[in-house]
Formats: C-alpha cells, structure tokens, sequence
C-alpha cells in the first residue's frame, strides 16, 4: 500500500516541501488537482515534480468540468491541461469524477471522447455540495463505468455519504464495491454521519470507523497482484503540510 499526499496545482507554495517530504520517505506519492489555468504553459511550475511518483486528479464540478455537459471547449482543455501534465509529469494515474447527471447513453458517449488508459473514474456520494444528482453513486452505476472498461478510485468518504442516502450499511456497500470490482486506488478521509453531502475531516476528527477501514484494506494484502494506492484527502493546516503528515501517521498508528 502506497501512501499519497493531496494538493492542487495552486498550492504551488507547497510544492518544494511535497517533493522534499516524498523523497524523505514520509509518504509515495503525490495526487495533483488540476485547476484550470493554473498550469498551462507554465510547465516550469511543476517540473520539480519529475522523478516523483505522481497522480493527475482532473478538474471537476467545483471548477466547471463536468462529463455529462461535454463541449469541444472542455475536450480541448482536458487535453491541453490534463492529459499534457500527466504525460509531462509521466504521471500513472489521472482520477475522474462522473459528476452529476443521470443518463448512461451521455455519460457513455461521453466519456469515450477522453478515455485514456491511466483513467480511474471515482465514485461519488448521492448528493452534491449544490444539491446536484451524482452520477456513480449506486452501485448499479459503479457496475456500469466499470463495464465500460474503468478501473474504480474507490473513495471511502463518498461511499459512506452515498450509503447514508441509499440507507443502507455502509460496510457492506463498500466490502461489496471492493470485492466484485476490485479497485486498488483509494481516497480516505473522515466524516460525520448525520451529514449526506461530502466532507474532508481529520481521521481523527469525525465518526467513521477509519480503523475498520484499514482492516478492511490490510485485507486485501497478498489477494491482488496490483500495487495498491491510498491518497489521504484531510484539510490542510495552516503550517504547510504538517497536518497531513499528522494525519498519514495516525493512520499508520492504528
């Protein structure tokens, strides 16, 4: 199990001490959001990045990328922004949320427009931060993205907040997304359970059963040839990344 660290191409006052943390060996790799604009042709930027292990999380909602409203504008900013960055930076991943809609036929005809092999498509809560419909919430729709030939970055908050929507337990909806499609990207951070929308709370801060999940994920150890990858998503402190070490080493404790 590979850990990773997240940070958004405009944290690019964090960028020296990400690099230097992940050679010193405090975590593996390191997840980039990418914030339209932020980077392009400013590949100067994020060149210190080379030769670190690194994963590309694409633009969404928040920022105006959205699969289900797919334009020739869009296209060309995933490619130019997205695609370049992970090609440049030799990145292995790059994370795609659904976002929100509902029709399979748009989000297939859709997607196929920027499949690329590196893609991991996410699952998402039911509800969006806007009241919005997520699309890959379910697991009938996880089924779905994954017939269409996409690995799943499976993100234990999102599943725990779908469940929470779908009413149902939240540790057999993630046991069964783990054990009849099979991901080995995860995306961890804790919550509240009386709160549907989607949340990035210390480990140590809210009401999930985060020691659970690292059972649940030790589990898989020796049943997977594939590496498998852990990208902590818990705030930021207010002195560089020291709240996010703080939280890979109480993780690491349990």
């Amino acid at each position: 199990m590979k850990y990773g660290l997240k940070i958004w191409s405009t944290n690019t006052e964090l960028f020296n001490e990400a690099v230097s943390l992940s050679k010193k060996g405090d975590f593996d790799f390191i997840e980039i959001y990418i914030v339209p604009n932020s980077i392009a042709d400013k590949k100067l930027n994020i060149s210190g990045f080379k030769g670190v292990l690194t994963a590309i999380h694409t633009t969404h909602m928040e920022h105006g990328f959205n699969i289900f409203e797919l334009d020739d504008l869009k296209l060309d900013f995933f490619q130019e922004q997205v695609v370049k960055t992970a090609n440049f930076l030799g990145s292995k991943f790059i994370i795609l949320h659904p976002d929100a809609g509902e029709s399979r036929e748009i989000f297939k005809k859709n997607v196929k427009k920027i499949k690329d092999e590196r893609i991991l498509i996410e699952n998402m809560p039911k509800i969006g931060l806007n009241n919005e419909l997520c699309f890959g919430y379910s697991f009938e729709q996880l089924k779905f993205i994954n017939g269409l030939g996409f690995d799943i970055c499976l993100d234990f908050g999102h599943a725990i907040k779908s469940a929470m929507s779908q009413k149902i337990n939240y540790k057999k909806f993630i046991e069964r997304i783990i054990l009849e499609l099979n991901p080995f990207y995860f995306h961890i951070t804790n919550g509240r359970a009386d709160n549907e929308k989607d949340e990035h709370m210390d480990l140590f801060g809210g009401d999930f059963d985060i020691k659970w999940i690292k059972k649940t994920l030790q589990k898989l150890k020796g049943k997977r040839q594939k590496e498998a990858y852990l990208v902590f998503e818990t705030p930021k402190g207010k002195r560089g990344l020291k709240n996010d070490i703080k939280n890979i080493n109480y993780f690491r404790s349990l």
